[in-house]
Order: structure tokens, then sequence, then C-alpha cells
């Protein structure tokens, strides 16, 4: 999550100079309590499921799809230190992903586990956790030429976890370090499963802040577009992206059974957001890389 000034001012510069592709049109508020919202799926095709950066309490916020909240249930035995996104398997488990790291220097990365079955009707749930490290990272703080060890996006397929890193490194390289993870509560040391290069036009670009998976595709998110791969065989194929105009802090990204695209930004005093955004993927709009 970037704070500082001079980022967002060239963030807003940069969105007077950028040609639609795909817009958002349509934009819903969300609830002003919503303001940092960082992690959407959906519970079902008329529930949205959202949750807060850090800092908020542990609380999960359902809403309909005008964005409206119409739940709340509070996770017993878990804290948002960063929650950063957010995962279900689509039967029975939540997946909430702890696991901002801004400065690369955490050791207490997490996943909370949560039973989904009835969550409409609670008030509060217990969680599981996983716990996580990652093999790769040998210095708290990571050196800034190798700060991979941010992640903003969490999915699940085939009951495996995966996580998605955000790239930090000094100077700016665009990987994304993906690593899948166990689903079962206990203690994990993760290696590497492999890079996506996403590009090296910078974090405003080239910076994941969220991942979904749907079927045979896996959805990426930055600020500025969405990009899609085919998964095939278990790797990932570059397929397509979509330019999402104006550019803000977009954090949240989910897809309904039907395949319809919805995305959440964060609210930035100069470049708004606050949003919640559904996006119709046309063949005819699919720009190739």
């Amino acid at each position: 999550m970037f704070r500082y000034k001079l980022s967002v001012l060239l963030l807003f510069i940069l969105t007077l100079s950028i040609t639609p592709v795909i817009g958002q049109k349509n934009g819903i508020k969300l609830p002003k309590h919503l303001k940092e919202i960082s992690g959407l799926i959906f519970l079902n095709d008329s529930v949205l499921v959202a949750h807060n950066d850090g800092g908020d309490e542990p609380i999960l916020y359902f809403l309909d799809l005008k964005g409206e909240e119409i739940h709340r249930v509070k996770i017993q035995g878990a804290t948002n230190v960063d929650w950063e996104d957010i995962a279900f398997d689509g039967k029975k488990y939540i997946y909430i992903g702890d696991i901002g790291n801004n400065n690369n220097a955490r050791k207490d990365i997490c996943i909370y586990k949560i039973n989904a079955t009835g969550i409409l009707n609670k008030d509060s749930v217990k969680s599981e956790k996983i716990n996580i490290s990652y093999t790769e990272q040998i210095e708290f703080p990571a050196i800034p030429l190798n700060k991979h060890f941010d992640a903003e996006g969490l999915s699940i397929l085939n009951d495996t976890l995966y996580i998605f890193t955000k790239c930090r490194a000094l100077p700016f390289d665009g990987k994304c370090y993906v690593y899948k993870v166990p689903t079962k509560a206990g203690s994990y040391k993760l290696s590497k499963n492999f890079e996506l290069y996403i590009g090296k036009d910078g974090w405003w670009k080239d910076a994941v802040t969220a991942a979904e998976i749907r079927d045979d595709k896996c959805y990426l998110l930055t600020y500025n577009r969405l990009m899609i791969y085919e998964i095939i065989n278990g790797k990932f194929k570059f397929l397509k992206h979509i330019l999402l105009v104006p550019v803000s802090q977009k954090e949240a990204v989910a897809i309904n059974s039907k395949g319809t695209i919805y995305l959440a930004d964060e609210q930035q005093k100069l470049l708004g957001g606050g949003n919640l955004y559904k996006i119709k993927d046309k063949k005819t709009n699919q720009l190739k890389k």
C-alpha cells in the first residue's frame, strides 16, 4: 500500500495521459468504513465478501451487488496486521491472507482459514492458522535488490492456495513470485514454485495488488490493468490484459460464476476511489500484449 504523497501525485499525473481500453463505468460507492478495501470474493452470485487492509479489526464485510453492507462477521483468533487478499474454495472454506509485508521484514506472515458454512447467520467465527515463511528470504528486511516478499494476491485452485508477490525491488524488475500453500492448518516453509514477469514500467503498472483464479484462468490486478493467464497443465500462459482507466489504487478483484469481473479500489484524496466496479470482458476489446 503506497501512502507517500509523491507517489500518489505521480499516479494522478499518469491518469491524464492514458487512453482507456475498458473503463470502470457505473462505479458504486462503497461504505466509508471500507475505504481501505484490499480483498474481495463472491460467497455466491449475489453476495460479496470484503475486508480492509491492515489496521482494521479482523472483520469480514458482506455486501450486496449495490455495494451495501448486509452483514459482518468478526474472526476469532485473528489479527489484521496486513490483510491483503481473500480466497474461497466455493464449497466450505474461506482463506484470508495476512500476507502484506511492505518492508519485507515480517516473520509472522500467515493465512487464516475459516468455515463459511452458515456464515451469514453468525456474528463471529473461529479461525485456524496457516503460518508461512519463504525459503528465498534470508535477510529481514530483505536488501532492496531482493524485495520480493511482500504479497497482495491470494487465490485457490484444486485445494491448493496460491500466493502472488508484489515487486518492491530496487531497481524494479517486474517479477512476481508464485508460491503454493497447503490448505491444512500448520507451519510451512515455502519455496518459490515459479515466477511471472509482469513488466518493468514500475509499481503503478507492474506490481500485483490482487489475484483471482476462476476455472482455467488466473487474473492478476495492478493499478491500471487486469492481466489474464490461461492455466494449462499447471502452467500459466499469458493470454491478454484489460486496461483500466482511470488509474486508481485498485486492490481487489472477484469473479462470479458467469464470468463477470468486479473490482474495488481504495479511497485516496487525489485519485478518488472507494468504489466497486463491474467490468465486462468483451472479446472485441481484448488487447494483446
